[in-house]
């Protein structure tokens, strides 16, 4: 069997990747620099000879990343999608496995949040067009590929976090935002570091490696899906307060976040039922907020990314380049 890995260089990817490949599965594991997947000629070329296709690609970031390109961020992503689900169809594929996101299900959703009620309202908010890109890509798959025998399934990762984030200022999500302002606050001897709102919204944070140990799972289970889909979290509830101060204890001691309340947050709760991939794959996420978090530090500072956005901080800002209006 060999698997192909959209997105596998990037932060969920890599793990997925590693993961796969410690159960001795053959990966091929594809990043930007091996094509375009949305252009529909170069996925179908990438992906012909694929046993199983697990699609990570995206483009996306955080709360205001979303809310700044809204219209890219449902045109990129459904192209991404429907490339991928028409490779698979074409090519030898006999199942996909396609990630999904929290911001598919509608802000009324009951919590915690369950699989069946990614269809009852839709998705809104900042990130709502980036939920609909993800429904509809689901929903495309289950339709499209189930007339060429090819078995779909979507998982759908929480708030992830963990070695190898983005922790890029404009991208990172809550977690690597944090870490971020909390190291170099600590480098720069101060006290506090910026938090957005006022610590009470509340999300499902999971350690990246457990959640890619569930999609490894799922893509070597014999059984056909069907166009399931499975949620992988934490399945418990954490306010944005909590996952600060255990942030600042993983950074260092005198640390303490300071809340920005007129900062946009999102959605104001959010947490996920894990039941269902329990059940079906026996899904379990083991790793503790504070051991994910001292990885995540350690790694950090291991490889020296503190050490270089400081130098960058310390560079001279050039001149605001002319925007491209191509997606990234």
């Amino acid at each position: 069997m060999q698997i192909h890995v959209t997105g596998a260089r990037g932060f969920l990817g890599s793990h997925v990747v590693t993961s796969l490949s410690q159960r001795g599965v053959e990966v091929r594991p594809l990043g930007r620099r091996d094509g375009d997947l949305r252009d529909p000629v170069v996925a179908e070329r990438l992906l012909a000879d694929a046993d199983t296709i697990i699609h990570l690609a995206a483009d996306v970031g955080g709360v205001g990343y979303l809310r700044s390109c809204a219209g890219r961020a449902f045109h990129d992503n459904f192209q991404l999608g429907l490339n991928v689900i028409r490779a698979a169809c074409r090519g030898r594929a006999r199942r996909v496995v396609l990630a999904g996101t929290p911001c598919a299900y509608s802000g009324s959703a009951p919590l915690p949040l369950r699989e069946a009620a990614l269809f009852e309202g839709v998705p809104s908010g900042d990130t709502g067009s980036y939920g609909y890109a993800k429904l509809a890509s689901s929903i495309a798959a289950d339709a499209i590929c189930s007339m060429t025998g090819c078995d779909t399934v979507t998982v759908i990762p929480s708030n992830l976090y963990g070695p190898g984030d983005t922790f890029d200022i404009d991208r990172g999500h809550v977690v690597a935002a944090l870490v971020r302002k909390a190291l170099l606050a600590v480098e720069r001897r101060q006290s506090t570091f910026d938090v957005w709102g006022d610590g009470s919204a509340t999300r499902d944070f999971v350690y990246v490696g457990d959640v890619a140990e569930g999609i490894a799972t799922i893509a070597l289970q014999d059984r056909p899906f069907a166009g399931e889909s499975f949620n992988l979290g934490s399945g418990r509830e954490t306010s944005i307060a909590e996952i600060a101060e255990a942030v600042a204890r993983a950074v260092g001691p005198g640390l303490r976040p300071s809340f920005l309340a007129d900062k946009p947050v999102g959605y104001t709760r959010r947490v996920m039922s894990v039941e269902r991939a329990a059940e079906a794959v026996g899904y379990r996420a083991s790793t503790t907020l504070s051991d994910g978090l001292g990885r995540t530090v350690d790694w950090l500072r291991a490889t020296g990314r503190v050490a270089a956005w400081l130098e960058a901080e310390r560079r001279p800002q050039s001149l605001p380049s002319i925007p491209d209006s191509r997606a990234a």
